[in-house]
């Protein structure tokens, strides 16, 4: 079984839930909707166009709560910094940047408030811009992004990826109590949907190369879950490098516990982002390869009080187990 190794991305921000403001003095809406962290949140308008160039932006047109999203910034001219808005939210994040390359290529990443509410709306308009090093603001890139319906709960796990492929998200829930559950029964993925504290993928996406709406994983504790004390491991998994293998696959995971990002105990950020090599290869559900985060959650003397039955194997999760031997 081949070994797949994940090449961290080269990202100049971070995305947290708290940050500072200034400005004037305005309530800023911004945050019931997304955070940038590295970024200073500004109590004002966004700043209009003062130039005719435009940016070329690429990320997901559709992000789930609580989920962090690669966004690559692509200008013909070098920038200061990248400003980024909602559409009739008030505020603003300035986002220092460097050029990653010898191109003018930007790159952050922006969480989704795991509490967003659009109410009777389907999507929310982001708005992105560069300044410029000569001080000029771009044309205002917009776009509407979709928002799709996921659990949260008191621990949850997301994952998006930026191409189309099969990338699978995995955790391992920790041994915990006199009579741990198996490996096979902590073992959270599209082949074990729920495990007996209540561990459940809720959303798989692009299942044997079909095309999801939304290229996303989640694994969700509702509040009847138990979350066991101890150290998880999450792994992201190429389960199918699908075709065409000319672009590298970004790859964003992030943990939240009880509505916080949680500290890794691998040292590893969270939000994490990593990148799939263009010619990664296709793994199946190998975990041949350290885990891609670790984090533990302290015992504070929870127990389990129920035990979950495990989730019907869904139709694609049979197929996909059925071509294993492929790998």
């Amino acid at each position: 079984m081949k070994k797949v190794s994940l090449v961290l991305g080269g990202l100049l921000v971070l995305v947290a839930l708290f940050v500072n403001s200034c400005g004037k003095d305005k309530e800023t809406t911004i945050q019931k909707f997304i955070d940038i962290s590295g970024a200073e949140l500004v109590a004002d308008d966004m700043p209009a166009a003062t130039t005719d160039e435009t940016i070329e932006v690429v990320m997901s047109s559709n992000v789930i709560p609580g989920s962090s999203s690669f966004i690559r910034v692509n200008t013909q001219r070098e920038a200061r910094k990248a400003y980024v808005a909602v559409k009739g939210q008030t505020g603003y994040y300035e986002v220092p940047v460097t050029a990653s390359t010898r191109e003018f290529l930007y790159d952050f990443v922006m969480i989704v408030n795991q509490g967003i509410d659009l109410g009777e709306e389907e999507t929310f308009c982001l708005q992105v811009a560069i300044l410029d090093a000569e001080g000029n603001v771009t044309q205002i890139w917009e776009n509407n992004i979709g928002l799709f319906a996921v659990g949260t709960g008191e621990l949850q796990i997301s994952m998006t990826f930026d191409q189309h492929k099969d990338v699978d998200l995995h955790v391992i829930e920790p041994e915990y109590g006199e009579e741990p559950y198996s490996y096979y029964d902590r073992h959270i993925y599209f082949g074990h949907r729920t495990s007996p504290n209540g561990g459940e993928l809720d959303l798989d996406s692009n299942a044997s190369c079909s095309n999801s709406d939304v290229w996303a994983e989640n694994i969700t504790y509702s509040d009847s879950a138990f979350v066991a004390p101890g150290l998880y491991e999450v792994y992201a998994v190429m389960w199918s490098n699908c075709s065409p293998q000319d672009m590298p696959t970004n790859v964003t995971l992030s943990v939240f516990y009880g509505g916080q990002l949680i500290a890794t105990e691998n040292g590893a950020a969270n939000p994490f982002v990593a990148t799939f090599p263009a010619d990664a290869p296709s793994t199946g559900s190998s975990l041949d390869m350290d885990p891609t985060l670790t984090f533990v959650i302290p015992d504070r003397g929870q127990r389990a009080t129920k035990v979950f039955e495990p989730a019907p194997m869904t139709e694609s999760a049979k197929e996909k187990m059925a071509m294993e031997t492929e790998f």
